[in-house]
């Protein structure tokens, strides 16, 4: 899996403002403890700058934030640098190596980072690095943006946004028979000299469909247990823009 976010992930959280972090929290809080989870160790994948793993260690938890871009890690461990309980690794979580003297009583992955997964092979090498370390009725959440999302919500479209010393353009490309939204990214980053520097990232996200994401689920050992609409507790619709998946280890 490459990593996207390099130069973008110091201007991150400026234009990221408005993502309501403290509903997702409080939503996968509830989520965690309708399974029983109210705390002990849990694992975020994809945890980018920080955010959320300090909101989740609030609630009585230890929790690992694993992230492959160090940009985006080197944001996080100023954030959370006083949370004793939080701890952050640069890792693909393809490949992901955790303490086997632990036991990892959740795992959890939002913000779309599964659908930086482009392969079959990436998610099922993933699954199997969950069902490796998390613990037995242990339970994985994440969401996944979906196809009526990328299609009729991004589209071909251009999106914009000027913050006082730094601004972006964010042109989105759907190719459906891939099922891939390309999104080119342009910043401008005003610097000491008060001149702006030009900055460019290409990123890709896949918009998987859940029936193969329970195939890969049964294949790498794990349970599918259910799927909501996001932030509600009802079945998605041809309308939901993102989803969110439940497994167990069994």
């Amino acid at each position: 899996m490459p990593t996207a976010y390099q130069n973008f992930a110091y201007v991150y959280d400026k234009f990221m403002n408005n993502i309501p972090y403290e509903d997702w929290c409080n939503y996968l809080l509830t989520l965690l403890k309708e399974y029983g989870i109210t705390k002990g160790n849990i694992v975020e994948l994809g945890c980018g700058t920080g955010t959320l793993c300090k909101l989740i260690a609030q609630y009585n938890y230890n929790v690992t934030g694993i992230d492959n871009s160090k940009d985006m890690l080197s944001i996080a461990s100023k954030k959370t640098k006083k949370d004793k309980n939080i701890t952050l690794s640069l890792q693909n979580m393809c490949q992901l190596i955790l303490d086997d003297t632990l036991t990892y009583d959740a795992f959890y992955s939002l913000c779309d980072c599964m659908n930086y997964l482009l392969y079959d092979e990436e998610l099922l090498s993933t699954f199997q690095c969950v069902k490796h370390y998390l613990k037995h009725n242990g339970v994985f959440i994440f969401d996944l943006k979906t196809q009526y999302y990328y299609k009729e919500i991004l589209g071909d479209q251009v999106f914009c946004d000027h913050q006082p010393d730094c601004s972006y353009t964010w042109e989105n490309s759907f190719y459906e028979e891939d099922h891939i939204n390309q999104y080119d990214l342009t910043l401008f980053v005003k610097e000491k000299n008060n001149l702006y520097r030009r900055f460019e990232e290409t990123h890709h996200q896949k918009a998987h469909e859940l029936s193969k994401i329970i195939d890969l689920l049964k294949e790498a050992g794990l349970e599918y247990v259910t799927v909501y609409d996001a932030f509600t507790d009802n079945a998605p619709g041809p309308t939901s823009e993102r989803i969110y998946v439940i497994a167990k280890n069994i």
